[in-house]
């Protein structure tokens, strides 16, 4: 065997002498992988399921487009699909492949068909091994089993459960899947990345997410010294430094300053919604962390710096509590036994009707409720989020249950009550967007927000029950909780509420604060209103029991 077939059975030598590719100047060099490339060659060789996220024009898609190319090239009876999120792309797609192939040196090119539109046939390798391999580029698979499958621009593709439950579905278990893109916003894509960094053991067929930042790329960097940094730059300095280990210098920032402003003049002036500033559209493209990759270029209402660093806590158990409260038994009086016996009980049963507890009640202590409905037949999510402080110093809260569930109004109000019940008594605040949770609530529960109004006609007082989200009670509530969350005054443990954190922005078309499209608000709005509730809660003597020795 010559050396030069000794070179082509090696995958690495292929890779990096083999294939002609054009630079970002339009010139036609030869394939050799940068630092992106390099670096996830090395992470993602052992795993068959890949989901890539990462800066724009770092040098994924031609990396799988030439990989796949090789494969079909050279491994017989290989299928291999590149999967574009929008026909506009497909031929540029199928231009990396087709520039590579076309340069490849006429003694080793394959005996080849192309019948179809942006595919190739290899039939015979030129040493004449049968190849019956193909490589084509389309929006979805052209049927059969693609044994390579790689989706570009994944957070655009335009039907994410059509994709998911079609192309995906074709690709046999020793097949590989990858998807690679830039943020899009939080989307079903980001769902399916939160979900697999979730999984503390992934196992052959689970995805792993691979994230690239831009300050890992050596070319973003142009030259210069900067006279002084900006706040902001001295915050990314420390996250990167913090998260990599890297030292930024000043010719990446310098880069940074002119990309941004790059950016920001090549924004489309037909668009008449709220545009975006070049820091907003360089964290777009060129994202810093991985959370800052998904944030909309609206801008997210909370610091995600900090909501990256909650930690959902899971539920108390019912073993767990009881191993809590019955702890010296028999050393106590009946009266106690009785207490600590009723406490049991109602824990489990709200454990039973969905509810996750962090905290267990204390008489010492004070409990707020607030709860947003869910529409009226159900189909919506209620959420019903309990909040403890003390009066001493109301402004440290910490969560201490919640119910967040797909439930008729009347069912929330039942749960809401047996929730208020257990926390001693605690003062519920309800919006009032479906009065039938709140008039529910209402017969069967006795300590509740309601306004009084005087009727202008007749003077007469009348009874407003629930809380009113208005345009202006909205931002009171929002602001308020904000406030109090960079104060870092709240026990945050929920993990509905820290995943709805993460998607509350400001929209850029109406400045309204909400959640991003797609994305739910219903437990956080619901934590907006239970802080609220602290200012109104009854400052009144409770009858209630004394403290259990060993509480």
């Amino acid at each position: 065997m010559s050396n030069l077939d000794l070179r082509l059975q090696n995958k690495w030598w292929r890779l990096t002498h083999l294939y002609k590719i054009k630079n970002k100047l339009g010139q036609v060099v030869t394939f050799k992988p940068n630092y992106l490339q390099l670096k996830h060659l090395a992470e993602a060789a052992p795993h068959r399921y890949r989901r890539i996220v990462k800066y724009r024009q770092g040098g994924v898609t031609t990396l799988y487009v030439i990989d796949e190319l090789d494969e079909a090239l050279w491994v017989p009876g290989m299928t291999c699909a590149i999967l574009a999120e929008k026909e506009s792309k497909l031929e540029e797609y199928f231009e990396i492949a087709r520039l590579a192939f076309e340069y490849l040196p006429t003694e080793i090119k394959p005996r080849t068909k192309t019948d179809t539109t942006r595919m190739y046939r290899f039939l015979y390798r030129f040493d004449g091994m049968r190849l019956d391999s193909k490589i084509y580029v389309a929006m979805d698979t052209r049927g059969g089993t693609p044994l390579r499958l790689h989706i570009t621009e994944a957070a655009y593709h335009p039907d994410r459960q059509k994709l998911k439950s079609g192309s995906f579905q074709s690709v046999p278990k020793t097949g590989r899947i990858s998807e690679e893109t830039t943020g899009n916003g939080y989307n079903d894509f980001y769902d399916d990345c939160e979900e697999d960094r979730a999984n503390a053991k992934p196992g052959p067929q689970d995805y792993r997410v691979f994230f690239y930042s831009w300050i890992e790329n050596p070319e973003y960097m142009l030259p210069g010294e900067l006279e002084e940094k900006t706040r902001k730059e001295w915050g990314i300095m420390q996250v990167a430094y913090e998260r990599y280990g890297i030292i930024i210098t000043d010719e990446q920032l310098i880069w940074r300053r002119w990309k941004m402003k790059e950016l920001s003049s090549k924004q489309d002036k037909s668009d008449t919604g709220t545009k975006l500033t070049g820091e907003q559209l360089f964290m777009q493209e060129y994202p810093l962390t991985y959370e800052e990759a998904f944030q909309s270029g609206a801008g997210n209402i909370f610091d995600q710096d900090r909501v990256g660093k909650l930690v959902a806590r899971p539920s108390l158990k019912i073993e767990e509590i009881e191993a809590k409260y019955r702890v010296n038994w028999d050393a106590r009086t009946d009266e106690e036994k009785k207490i600590l016996t009723e406490l049991i009980e109602g824990a489990r049963q709200l454990l039973k009707l969905g509810v996750w507890i962090w905290h267990m009640p204390d008489p010492r202590k004070q409990y707020v409720i607030g709860t947003d409905p869910s529409d009226g037949n159900g189909a919506d999510s209620g959420s019903s989020n309990c909040w403890e402080f003390e009066l001493e110093n109301p402004t440290v809260r910490r969560q201490a249950a919640q119910f967040y569930g797909k439930v008729h109004p009347d069912e929330l109000a039942q749960i809401t009550a047996q929730m208020g019940k257990f926390y001693c008594n605690a003062y519920v605040g309800v919006e009032n967007n479906m009065l039938t949770t709140i008039m529910f609530l209402s017969k069967i529960y006795d300590n509740y927000y309601y306004e009084r109004k005087i009727d202008e006609k007749t003077a007469k007082r009348t009874k407003k029950l629930g809380f009113s989200t208005n345009t202006l009670t909205r931002d009171v509530i929002i602001d308020g909780f904000v406030i109090g969350f960079d104060d870092d005054a709240y026990e945050i443990n929920s993990p509905i509420t820290i995943r709805e954190m993460k998607v509350f922005i400001k929209n850029s078309k109406t400045g309204k604060r909400e959640h991003a499209p797609g994305r739910h608000d219903d437990s956080l709005f619901a934590d907006f209103i239970a802080q609220h509730m602290v200012q109104y809660y009854p400052r009144k003597s409770r009858s209630l029991p004394d403290k259990p020795a060993g509480f």
